[in-house]
């Protein structure tokens, strides 16, 4: 009895053990399947994404997760697809779970980010981006965005400091280059601006935009000539022919350097594109002047005053047009205005002390010169005029 009752049981247990095992390896099979099925939608929904099928991958992302919850890429991709749409928590959900899934994966550091930029929190989205580039340090989009930022959070100098450590080592990377040059142009340093705009542009001979920031760095530091070649051969472009703003710059370069009628004509062509800019109506009466078509000039005076009577340099010019033509009352009266309009620019006081000379009132041409040492004592123009009457 005993011995039946040992083999029932034993083969009882085989039987089970058997029935386990091929549970097991059903189990393990369909498993496959589903994990295989699931990749199988990751392949399709990321063309689905690509193409800006978004209602499309969304399903098939959803389908996918079903199958295979443990797949990172179509966590990524639920993401992707939730940030794309607005949906930001969801987003978060899912990029949380890619992060479990395999830690290592710098992209969804990065995406998260994103989530924490977009919900106005700087200081969490820089710490996000910097996890992200520490795990991928070969990705300028996630150096960038820690720049971006640092930039945000008003940290301008640790920005340029974290770009101008990695600009050697994306060696061939334009993009990199032409943001340090715009944060050096934030910080008022152009000459240095200058330097890594032109980098830039040898590296990407046909991105315009980068164009445009070498030629407005050259025009800030001064180097008319250099600027003025490159503004020439941006505004020939079809993209960039219609900025007023561009031509004017141009106009002011060609002033500079003694092309005082390219100078008029291309002021001349900012007018008509933008006719309601005060300082190209300026633009085209200094050039004026210069060729001395008093007409034309105090025509485009008086325009830009209308447009803008807060102008001091306007009311400057009006004075010196009006002391050359005699009118000493007139100019006083304009060098004054400027002077109100800009107290802290000492050339304003230097007219009012030269005209105030020129009506023989020498004393109050005197104050007008020390006033103008006290606000700049290392004026050129003021020192000038006080040693003259020192003479």
């Amino acid at each position: 009895m005993r011995s039946k009752l040992y083999i029932s049981l034993v083969l009882a247990a085989t039987m089970v053990g058997c029935a386990n095992h091929q549970k097991t390896q059903k189990e393990a099979a369909q498993k496959q399947w589903n994990d295989a099925r699931a990749a199988v939608l990751y392949s399709l929904a990321k063309d689905q994404y690509g193409t800006g099928n978004f209602d499309k991958a969304r399903q098939t992302v959803d389908e996918g997760l079903k199958m295979d919850p443990a797949n990172e890429g179509l966590h990524l991709l639920a993401a992707k697809l939730a940030i794309e749409q607005g949906q930001l928590e969801s987003a978060e959900i899912d990029l949380k779970q890619a992060q479990q899934l395999n830690p290592k994966d710098a992209e969804a550091d990065y995406l998260l980010g994103v989530v924490y930029q977009r919900w106005q929190k700087p200081d969490t989205a820089f710490d996000c981006y910097t996890h992200a580039s520490d795990k991928a340090p070969a990705e300028l989009a996630y150096i960038m965005a820690r720049a971006e930022m640092l930039v945000a959070m008003d940290r301008q100098k640790d920005a340029l400091a974290l770009l101008q450590e990695k600009v050697v080592y994306f060696e061939h990377s334009p993009v990199i280059r032409d943001a340090v040059g715009q944060l050096l142009m934030q910080m008022h340093r152009p000459d240095e601006a200058v330097a890594m705009f032109r980098q830039a542009s040898v590296l990407a001979t046909d991105d315009l935009s980068i164009r445009e920031h070498l030629a407005l760095a050259q025009y800030a530091n001064k180097q008319y000539s250099d600027a003025c070649d490159t503004l020439t051969r941006l505004t020939n472009d079809s993209k960039y022919a219609k900025r007023a703003d561009l031509l004017s710059a141009l106009g002011e370069c060609q002033l500079q350097i003694g092309h005082v009628r390219d100078a008029r004509d291309t002021y001349e062509s900012a007018a008509q594109i933008a006719p309601a800019s005060a300082s190209v109506w300026l633009g085209v009466a200094k050039s004026a002047l210069q060729l001395g078509d008093i007409r034309r000039a105090e025509l485009s005076l008086h325009r830009a005053i209308s447009l803008d009577a807060t102008s001091s340099e306007s009311q400057l010019l009006m004075g010196y047009m009006r002391m050359n033509q005699g009118k000493l009352n007139e100019a006083l009266l304009c060098f004054r205005k400027a002077t109100a309009l800009d107290p802290n620019d000492p050339v304003g006081l230097c007219m009012v002390g030269l005209t105030l000379e020129k009506q023989g009132h020498s004393d109050q041409a005197v104050e007008c010169y020390a006033k103008a040492l006290k606000l700049k004592p290392g004026d050129e123009l003021a020192k000038r005029l006080m040693a003259s009457m020192q003479e």
